[in-house]
């Protein structure tokens, strides 16, 4: 697909400003992109750019602390079923339509919004991890093939759990990068992952890990709660507004 320069300028403009947000509280990269450019350029070459930026800024989020490999130990049911059912999502792409997909999407980052305003704090025992881990892990792929958000119901399952702030943030970025790498696999074997996205989706790159940078430094001299909270509230209206662009197929 051709863009206009403003058109590029745009999606250079989302991903930085999407690396930011990840900088300050730990998430959000492909929620905002996905929400926001799904409205310009259409849901299936959004979550072709928003691959590779997401993959590796998540690797980065990822390995930044010394947890993961208790983290991959104790959770690496829900990681490895959270990858693989990727595949599941985008099968049932074939025969979903996008204008579908997108609503989706926006249903998504409702309820991912509301439940973060109203901070849902849900609580999974020990002795149940490992099934609600398996079940939803499932859940997170599919919803990943669908729209290539992974974060629900991903954070809130790595949220009942208990985990403290700095080993949720690197957890969250385990589950990221594997659900990227699924959601890679996918696009490409879609054919919707080409050179030329992949040209743009570098380029995005740029932006988004030197915003991101930025945005760590920034989490040190802001409230985190309060940032949150406008992040939680943007993405509830961010996915009222795709809900709204393809409401058109509601009626």
């Amino acid at each position: 697909m051709e863009y206009t320069n403003l058109t590029i300028a745009i999606i250079l403009g989302v991903f930085g400003f999407a690396g930011l947000v990840k900088g300050v509280v730990g998430l959000g990269l492909p929620p905002i992109v996905l929400g926001l450019l799904t409205a310009i350029i259409g849901i299936h070459p959004a979550m072709a750019l928003v691959a590779l930026p997401a993959f590796i800024t998540n690797i980065v989020q990822a390995i930044s602390g010394q947890y993961w490999r208790t983290l991959w130990r104790t959770q690496r049911l829900f990681f490895f079923f959270a990858t693989v059912s990727v595949a599941l999502g985008c099968l049932l792409t074939q025969f979903i339509d996008q204008a579908h997909m997108s609503l989706l999407l926006g249903v998504l980052l409702i309820c991912y919004g509301s439940l973060g305003i109203l901070q849902f704090k849900p609580h999974i025992s020990v002795s149940w991890q490992p099934r609600a881990g398996m079940l939803l892990g499932v859940c997170n792929g599919v919803f990943t093939g669908l729209t290539g958000s992974s974060a629900v119901p991903g954070v809130f399952y790595l949220q009942a759990i208990g985990l403290p702030k700095e080993k949720l943030i690197q957890a969250m970025g385990i589950l990221f990068t594997c659900s990227s790498l699924g959601l890679s696999i996918g696009l490409i074997w879609q054919g919707i992952l080409t050179p030329s996205t992949s040209a743009l989706s570098v380029v995005a790159l740029l932006p988004a890990t030197i915003c991101m940078y930025l945005g760590a430094k920034l989490r040190q001299r802001i409230s985190v709660v309060l940032f949150q909270r406008i992040f939680y509230s943007a993405l509830t209206l961010l996915g009222a507004y795709v809900i709204f662009k393809n409401s058109a197929i509601i009626v």
